[in-house]
């Protein structure tokens, strides 16, 4: 791997609860694992928002604040400098959002429970595979077509306007996500 640091992109709808959470957490796991990352998000609307109020209760509970973040919006720019290794969708929808503003960003672009789901099928990187080759590899029958409908084993349900309760399920899932994802990226 290259000195350069692991750029990614996390993204959701308003970058107010999911996206920035994962953002947050999947440094902080990658990071663990000894990588260089750079990790940001943003949303698919929106933009200058704070973090919501369950979502920053949620995250001080796995000791993570996040009361600087400011929400900001996805654009072809961010796509392909701040997501140029990866881009991470909280949705299909996200992820469909995300591939027909930069098409070019399919082959690193899934959603985060569809990256842990296959790489855990496929196996983690092995020690010589760069991140493009793993990529292929747990991308291996993957059509855009599959990813047409919501589906609960690939989307991160969105907690806002629910209960307090949603928000710390959604922070928990998350950390659980990026923990598996941490290690499948970088094995030891």
């Amino acid at each position: 791997m290259s000195d350069d640091p692991l750029r990614i992109l996390v993204v959701c709808t308003a970058n107010i609860c999911r996206s920035p959470v994962a953002e947050r957490l999947l440094g902080r796991h990658l990071t663990q694992r000894g990588a260089a990352v750079e990790v940001r998000s943003a949303g698919t609307s929106g933009g200058h928002l704070e973090v919501h109020r369950d979502t920053l209760a949620a995250a001080n509970r796995v000791s993570i604040d996040m009361s600087d973040h400011v929400s900001r919006a996805v654009n072809r720019t961010r796509l392909v400098e701040d997501g140029a290794d990866l881009v991470l969708a909280m949705t299909r929808e996200h992820l469909r959002s995300v591939v027909a503003l930069e098409p070019s960003v399919w082959p690193r672009s899934f959603t985060l429970k569809e990256l842990v789901r296959r790489g855990s099928v496929s196996g983690p990187r092995g020690t010589t595979e760069t991140l493009d080759e793993w990529y292929r590899r747990v991308a291996q029958g993957r059509r855009a077509a599959d990813l047409m409908r919501p589906d609960p084993l690939d989307d991160l349900a969105d907690p806002y306007g629910g209960p307090a309760s949603g928000h710390v399920v959604m922070v928990d899932d998350i950390d659980r996500l990026t923990a598996q994802l941490a290690r499948l990226m970088m094995p030891t």
